[in-house]
């Protein structure tokens, strides 16, 4: 497509954006464009209108290869974050303590600011990312890695996580759902609050 519209002397840009439908709402996307340098310079000021950055990666097509990158972790983080949570819970902790305290020292991430209060609460709605639409995530990801001859150990433990989470019938809450599917495996029965 980009090849064709530049024939007809037309700049497309491949431009995902990073985030989520709640961070969209408060403007704090990121956009990963790549493509024509002067198309994106052009786009900068309306990235501006709905996004907190831009990243210019040069050669078309590098922005959604940059957003391969960047899902892969958000895979590992939300099971990683999922995982805390219910290591916390079993072991007595408050969860709402947990959020909190983890929130603020070195083991937080982006990821585990979003979706750990939804895990902290066992209420997975509305979702910002259902688990059933984010599966077609893992599949490109995964497919993006193999293609490259890239093994990817830890993305790859996490995908059985989000396969129970749609067996458990999960599949249109968000992806925190997987804190759900740890907390059964541990034995774990809480209400949502």
């Amino acid at each position: 497509m980009s090849d064709a519209l530049a024939a007809a002397d037309i700049a497309m840009l491949d431009c995902p954006l990073s985030g989520t439908g709640a961070q969209a709402l408060n403007r704090d996307l990121v956009v990963y464009a790549s493509g024509d340098r002067g198309a994106f310079e052009r786009s900068a000021p309306i990235f501006g209108r709905f996004a907190r950055s831009s990243h210019y990666l040069g050669a078309f097509g590098n922005g959604s290869r940059m957003k391969f990158v960047a899902n892969l972790l958000v895979a590992i983080h939300n099971v990683a974050s999922a995982e805390a949570m219910v290591l916390g819970i079993k072991a007595g902790l408050d969860a709402q303590d947990i959020v909190k305290v983890i929130a603020d020292g070195a083991g937080t991430s982006r990821v585990f600011e979003l979706r750990a209060p939804m895990m902290a609460r066992a209420d997975y709605q509305p979702p910002s990312m259902k688990v059933s639409i984010w599966q077609k995530d893992m599949a490109v990801i995964g497919d993006f890695a193999r293609s490259l001859g890239v093994a990817t150990p830890l993305f790859a433990a996490s995908a059985p996580i989000y396969d129970a989470a749609i067996g458990l019938g999960l599949d249109g809450d968000d992806t925190a759902a997987v804190c759900a599917v740890l907390e059964r495996m541990a034995g774990i029965e809480r209400r949502s609050r």
